[in-house]
Parts: structure tokens; sequence; C-alpha cells
């Protein structure tokens, strides 16, 4: 931890700051107290920050995850990456047409490249959601990513293991994946499957 980080503290309600270490030392914060970095989407129990909380002689508690992504913005996350998907498509359809001349084989070609689709939204969302962004682009631009069942991050073989059991919920017809309706965790049958959540940011 940088000593120069700097901090803001919600009191009564309210985000105040931005304080410095050495500042939040003499305000005798609680384990409950919210507290961000500068420049951090989110607001934590300082007990739920590790590094934080040893510095202020704190016992750390990890917390699992308490607010979950519903399922519409789960929704509009997936039309999101499609749309990135396309247009990656869109982009490789432009280089064939620039790159042939027969006429016969374009129309043909370019249908039959649309299978590329969900290819790339299944790679990105594999390649993202396993990393330490652990969020597909859709889910980035709404504030939401994945976790395993204690808030950690996936790894890239959960992040296959999940968006390979997607296939389950289309096979079913739709009905895995409004399975997370009647979930308090709003947990897919993906979800269940490869012991994933969908988590948003806390609001404060």
């Amino acid at each position: 931890m940088n000593p120069s980080d700097r901090y803001e503290v919600v009191v009564q309600g309210k985000p105040k700051g931005p304080f410095s270490l050495d500042e939040l030392r003499t305000m005798n914060l609680r384990p409950t107290d919210f507290v961000k970095p500068v420049g951090y989407p989110e607001f934590k129990e300082l007990r739920e920050m590790e590094a934080l909380s040893k510095e202020l002689n704190v016992a750390h508690q990890s917390t699992l995850p308490q607010y979950f992504a519903s399922l519409d913005m789960r929704l509009l996350s997936t039309a999101i990456d499609y749309f990135f998907a396309f247009c990656g498509y869109a982009v490789l359809a432009a280089i064939y047409l620039g790159g042939t001349s027969n006429m016969e084989t374009r129309i043909p070609t370019l249908l039959i490249g649309l299978v590329l689709v969900p290819i790339l939204k299944f790679l990105t969302s594999v390649i993202l959601e396993g990393s330490k962004k652990q969020a597909s682009i859709g889910k980035m631009l709404i504030g939401v990513k994945v976790t395993d069942e204690q808030g950690k991050p996936i790894g890239y073989g959960r992040s296959i293991a999940r968006n390979l059991a997607k296939l389950i919920g289309i096979v079913t017809l739709g009905i895995g994946f409004l399975s997370g309706f009647f979930d308090r965790r709003q947990q897919c049958l993906h979800d269940k499957i490869a012991g994933t959540l969908v988590i948003k940011d806390r609001l404060i």
C-alpha cells in the first residue's frame, strides 16, 4: 500500500474526503465503516479491505457477496457483448469483401461467417471473465462482474466451464436462464453448475 494513497469515507451517510492514511488513523474508524481508495468504483466495509484494515489495526473479515445482478442487467450485458462480437465480425467481413471479387460467393460466405459472432462472444467472455477484470465488455459497462461463491475471481478454467454450461440453457429453450428468477442469488443453471455468481457494486 502506497502511503500517498487517498481515501474517501462515508460519514453520516455521505462520502467525505479524500483523506490520507495518517488522517484515517486519527478518525477511530469502526470495522463496519465504509471506505474506498479515490478512483475505485465502490465503497467497502473497512474490515473487508485486508491491506487497509491491517494498517488501521482492524481485524480483517471476508464478507460473502450480498448484491447480485438482476436478470435484466445480465440480459443487457449479453446484448452488449453480442453487439461488440458482431462489430468484430463486421470488420472481418469488410476485410473479406475488400479482398475478393467473386460476386457469386460473397453473400453465401458472409451468411456462413455469421457463425463467428457467437464464437467471438464466447471467446471474449471466457478470456475477460477469467481475467482480473472478472467481466465481459457488457458486464464492465453496466458495473457487474463474475465471482465464485466466496466473491473471488473464477480463473480461466471455471470461466470456460461457466460459458460452456450456457449451452444447457439454450438446449432447455431458455429454462436454464429463467431459473435465475426463482433464485435468491439470481443464479442461472450455468452458474450453479460452475459455482459462480454475478454480483453488482454495492449502492451507498
